[in-house]
């Protein structure tokens, strides 16, 4: 079964390696705790919305190519 919390967080983890930063960075430039950073990265929260935007703002990504990267996990999941 697909989990998109899961799936989130290792899509926001993988983004946060690839640009070299720390979840403590990501938290202070998106308005947030680290703890929630961390609890995002383990599927054990869902990001609202504004978190979804805020994080992609961030990235210098648009929420829509996260949203697409996500379905098209899913829909692989789905096979």
């Amino acid at each position: 079964m697909y989990n998109i919390k899961i799936h989130f967080g290792k899509l926001l983890s993988s983004l946060r390696h690839e640009k070299g930063v720390s979840q403590a960075e990501v938290a202070y430039n998106c308005g947030f705790e680290r703890a929630y950073i961390s609890r995002l990265e383990r599927g054990l929260s869902e990001p609202s919305l504004l978190t979804l935007f805020s994080i992609c703002d961030y990235f210098k990504i648009e929420p829509g190519d996260m949203v697409t990267t996500l379905n098209n996990q899913r829909k692989r999941k789905k096979r």
